[in-house]
């Protein structure tokens, strides 16, 4: 996190941070009662308390980056697209790599049928594949554009982020 931004929005860098929490015996304390802490006692905002939270259990060898507090590990590559999220849906599904498409997906089998779902505003298009892992299509309604979030969910560590996540950035920068 930039420690500037973090500044800004709460009044101090993220080494003071530690320390208070440290002083409060942050690493004994869950993460639901650390960022209450942060948020009841020294009036963080809800999303700078969780975000400051996670950065702080990160800080102190609780998890890594991409972890999620269950221990799951995911990541997420997005991009605007201008196209309405029922066009952006569609051009997905048609343009969906898979066998053959000369990628890193010619080894991915899917677990299941893609489940579809969502809102006119947000459309969501969800598959699991055959190693576990799960691949979630956010399609967000961003003016006359969308906003399309691919996320990889249920990972097995940093090489799975590492993976996933450079073959989505190279899929949607040519989508």
């Amino acid at each position: 996190m930039d420690d500037s931004r973090l500044r800004e929005a709460t009044g101090r860098p993220m080494e003071e941070w530690i320390a208070e929490l440290d002083g409060h015996d942050g690493r004994a304390l869950a993460h639901k009662d650390i960022a209450r802490l942060l948020r009841d006692d020294f009036g963080v905002s809800g999303w700078w308390s969780q975000m400051l939270t996670v950065e702080y259990e990160r800080a102190i060898g609780r998890r890594e980056v991409g972890q999620r507090q269950s221990g799951e590990f995911r990541t997420t590559v997005s991009r605007t697209v201008r196209a309405s999220t029922e066009d952006t849906l569609a051009l997905w599904i048609e343009r969906l790599p898979g066998p053959g498409a000369g990628s890193s997906f010619d080894r991915v089998v899917f677990a299941n049928d893609p489940r579809l779902g969502g809102t006119p505003r947000r459309r969501t298009w969800r598959v699991d594949l055959e190693d576990g892992a799960r691949v979630t299509v956010f399609i967000s309604a961003n003016g006359p554009a969308s906003t399309l979030a691919v996320e990889v969910s249920k990972l097995r560590g940093q090489d799975d982020i590492a993976r996933w996540k450079a073959f989505w950035k190279g899929y949607l920068a040519a989508f």
